[in-house]
This record gives C-alpha cells, structure tokens and sequence, in this order.
C-alpha cells in the first residue's frame, strides 16, 4: 500500500471517529416515562402594585429537570431557566423565583403559568393566580378600658370592664384576650364577616385577694396581620406610683410626647411626696395612679371636708398653688390626709463657662455653653444630628434659672438629651439623659439613657426641663 493511500485511511477512520463521538454527546435519546413533578407553594398570591412577589415550589424529575418557564405576557415576563444538560443533571430543584409587580397592574386576578421541562422533554404545567388585593397593614386596637396600672381594693370581688375598640381598612379576622392566672380565654372570629371595625365588651370578676393580673390583647386582620398590647390591673389596698396631674382632662394627659402626669415619690405604705414647679398663681394639681385617665381613681380635696382628700373622679376638687414658685406636697391615702408647703432651693443651677484659658492645651472640661438640646428628629434644625457644636439653644426662665424652656418641631425618630454646646464637639459635664428611652419619668444628671421615641407626624412641642427636679416635658402646642 503507498503512503498516500494510507494518509487517506487514517484520515477516513479519524472522521468515522469524530462523527461517533459527536452523536454520544449531543444526539443522544432521552427516554422519559414520566412527566417531572411539580410541586408549588402557594397557589394564589395576594399581592399590590409594586410590590415584590416570590414563586416558591419544588421540582423532581429522575430524568433530570431541564429547563423551568415562567410565563405571563401583559406584564411581558417570558423567563426561561436552564437547569441541566448532559454534562450535569439536576433531580431535585427548589424553585424560588422573585418578581416586581407592574405599578400599572389592572385590579384582577393575573395567571403566571408555570411549566417544566424534563430531559426527555416531557412537561407539566400550573398557573399561579396574582390578586391585587393584598393586605399589608396591620389593624388597629384602642383599649378603653381598662386603664394600665388600673389598682381596686379588693374587699370583695372586683368587677373589671373591658371595652375594645376593633379595625382593619380591608377585613377583621379575629380577636383575643386572655389572662392566665385567671384561666380567662375570650376570643371571637369575624373571617368571612366582612366587618371592618367592630367593639369587644366584657366584664371580668377578679377574686377579693390582693394579686396582680396581666391582661392580654391580640387583634389579627383577615391576611393575619396582627397587633397586641397588655394592661396590668392589680388589687391592692396600695398603690406602687402616683403622679401629679396640673392639667384638666384626659385628652390633656395623653397629648404630650412625655412627662404628663408627673411622677411623684413614694415614701411609705400609701405615702406620697411631691415636689412641683407652680408657673402661674393658682395652679390647680390631682393626684392619679395611672397615667392616661382620671378615672377609675383621683384624689383631690374633699368638697365636704377640704382639710381631706377623696377618691372620687367627679367630685375630688383640684390642690390650688396661689403662687408661682417650689411646693412640696406630701399625701397620706390611707388617712386621706396632705400637706402642701412652698421652699427655695439650695442646689446649684446650671451656667455656661465660656472662659477660655490662655494657653491652647486645654481640655473639654475647661469650656461648655450654653445648655441646649442634641439629638436627632428636629426638622427646623438639619444641622443637629448628635453635634453638640449645633446644640439646639434653650431659652432659660427668666424668673427660675433652674428651668428651661425650647419651642420646636419633631418628626420621624425623635432622640434627644439635654447638653452644653461645645464648638470643638466635644460632651462636656454637666449633662441630662432619662431614666428610660421610651416615656421617661425623670431625667438622670450625667448619666441614663438617651430619649428615643416616634412621632409618626410633624408635631410641635414645648420641651421644659427643671434641672432641680430633675423633671422634663414635652407638651404638644396646638
């Protein structure tokens, strides 16, 4: 044989080869006996414009799953996902496919259809249904009664009311309260109803012991978005607070951000002291255990006896300050006695020292201005953001250098402690922090936690700070 005719050979034998080899790997015949599995997690999504949808589900196939097509053409999605080929075979999948929800989406019922392919190209197919009717706000619940830190004698069974007010802006689901030491369980369903609003009434007995019972509160809206709250009633012959109230109804006491009522000590067993700022002559204070209504208990002076006090919201008459100027108020409620007398403080007050040194090398301590408010939350003020350089300036009483006066909006996030300017940016002492982030009671002299609550809308406030009492308000102006 000549060597040409043997290049020819080799060459007819390589092609043969290559030729087999190409029809292993992309002709190959896929067998399919069966169709892949399709399993989705939800069949109907309730959604809303713009809102991010998720197609979850899981896929089988012991073929290999080929390809996943996710179809709906008047939101133009036509997405095909490649899963396995020759080389590698998925059998098991775990579909999670995220999805923007067109703004301009038609109020109705949109079909996504779903279909698999396997290896042998067999497929199956589902269509998951998209409702623009999805419920993302949760309800709203109004405790009437009964008040938080609602305190009764318990000389015999107690009756306690409760009275809830119930709303969703689309649907209610259902309602529940409970109180466990009690095994007390109330609980009503309003799926199905259609009711958007609705009232919880009921009457507890609670049994002539002294305890405390931790009432709690549970609304869910028809999608289960849900809201809870508790109140704790307790029976007791003893109160563990009382708080001086210088304003006149229970709108005034709920109004404020924080610091109405004010927070009084207690000394003994149904003993109380209070010392209180008067502003004006003829200040008028009462005394009440829970914070955001007169009722069930108020004390003030017996109209028949006024050398006593009395508990009784309709008839207690108001303390009367004749002066501007420090009282303190001492109560005795078991024998229902007071006293109120007038002082003069002792304690230093606050003054900026703005001297500065003669050398350079100086440190924060030698310099603070004047005493202001730093935070964040103030939208008259964009400069302030925790920079004790831009400290929002108070305006100081000009009859009590002890007290300290700021007008201001808050918005959004509000935080907040009271501290000197200083140029360089430093926190210099002194300075005034809470006894808690959330409603404080007290303020807390170099030390305690920094205000840190929300004001849904731009609101004006008075902030007033006593640095004597160390007490601090901020009292909505209309």
């Amino acid at each position: 044989m000549t060597t040409k005719a043997i290049n020819w050979t080799i060459i007819v034998i390589l092609l043969f080869g290559l030729g087999t080899w190409g029809c292993d790997d992309d002709d190959k015949v896929w067998v399919a006996d069966s169709d892949p599995e399709l399993s989705l997690t939800a069949e109907e999504i309730h959604s809303d414009q713009g809102r991010t949808i998720q197609i979850k589900g899981n896929i089988k196939d012991e073929l290999g799953i080929k390809s996943i097509h996710l179809n709906i053409d008047e939101w133009f999605l036509d997405r095909e996902i490649l899963i396995s080929s020759s080389d590698s075979l998925v059998k098991d999948y775990p579909l999670d496919y995220a999805f923007l929800v067109p703004e301009d989406a038609e109020e109705k019922g949109h079909i996504i259809k779903v279909t698999v392919y396997n290896m042998g190209n067999r497929s199956v197919s589902q269509n998951v249904t998209i409702y623009m009717d999805g419920d993302f706000d949760g309800p709203t619940m109004t405790i009437n009664s009964p008040v938080n830190g609602l305190t009764q004698a318990p000389d015999e069974e107690i009756p306690v009311d409760l009275s809830v007010d119930l709303s969703d802006a689309r649907q209610l689901g259902y309602f529940i309260v409970e109180e466990a030491s009690l095994e007390f369980r109330d609980s009503i369903s309003y799926m199905g109803s259609g009711l958007t609003a609705a009232n919880y009434s009921n009457t507890v007995m609670l049994p002539a012991t002294v305890a405390e019972y931790h009432f709690n509160f549970m609304v869910a809206d028809s999608a289960g978005n849900t809201v809870s709250s508790s109140r704790v009633v307790k029976a007791s012959y003893d109160f563990d607070k009382l708080y001086l109230a210088d304003v006149a109804t229970d709108a005034q006491l709920v109004s404020d951000l924080f610091g109405v009522p004010m927070l009084i000590s207690k000394t003994a067993p149904y003993n109380f002291e209070g010392k209180y700022y008067a502003e004006a002559p003829g200040t008028e204070i009462r005394f009440i255990p829970q914070t955001s209504s007169f009722h069930p208990h108020c004390y003030g002076l017996d109209p028949d006896d006024p050398d006593k006090l009395i508990n009784d919201p309709e008839r207690a008459e108001p303390i009367v300050l004749e002066e501007i100027g420090y009282y303190r108020v001492k109560l005795d409620l078991q024998n229902r006695t007071y006293s109120v007398e007038s002082y003069v403080p002792a304690d230093d007050y606050f003054m900026p020292k703005k001297e500065f040194p003669d050398d350079e090398d100086y440190i924060s301590s030698t310099y603070y201005g004047d005493l202001g408010m730093v935070g964040k939350g103030f939208p008259e003020y964009p400069d302030q953001n925790w920079a004790t350089w831009a400290s929002i300036p108070f305006d100081r009483d000009p009859e009590n250098n002890y007290r300290f006066y700021k007008t201001l909006d808050m918005e959004g996030t509000v935080e907040m402690i009271f501290q000197p300017e200083h140029p360089w940016g430093w926190w210099p002492e002194p300075f005034w922090r809470f006894d808690r982030s959330v409603d404080p009671e007290r303020t807390v002299p170099n030390g305690g936690d920094n205000l840190n609550m929300d004001v849904p809308e731009r609101t004006t406030y008075q902030v007033v700070f006593d640095s004597h009492l160390n007490r601090a308000k901020a009292i909505r102006v209309e």
